[in-house]
């Protein structure tokens, strides 16, 4: 893939997202998990604005993922992919049980006959 967007300065591991990595994660292909690996600090950093666009490609970048709908830059289709996968990770549905307790065995209250 030839871009102009600078490589991170470390690797890129997602684990505040996905514990056991991004290659493990299941979203993304081996491919795109080595991308996010190598480019996906310098993503970060300009998604969340901690880092400045040196070029025109990356100020393109900003631009595209703060749009809706898929750009022309393969690392910000990639970048909202992650975002959309980080997104798809904290939902939980409502018949989790998030309260802790756990149901007596003794009791009566799921006997079914």
């Amino acid at each position: 893939m030839e871009t102009l967007i600078r490589k991170g300065k470390a690797t890129f591991f997602g684990d505040r997202s996905f514990a056991h990595g991004i290659s493990r994660s299941g979203h993304f292909n081996k491919r795109e998990s080595e991308e996010l690996a190598i480019y996906g600090a310098t993503l970060e950093g300009l998604h969340q604005g901690t880092l400045f666009p040196e070029n025109e490609e990356e100020s393109q970048f900003i631009m595209e993922v703060q749009q809706a709908g898929e750009g022309q830059l393969y690392l910000s289709n990639l970048w909202k992919k992650y975002l959309r996968a980080v997104e798809k990770s904290r939902v939980h549905h409502g018949f989790s049980r998030s309260h802790g307790r756990t149901r007596d065995i003794n009791s009566n209250e799921h006997l079914f006959i």
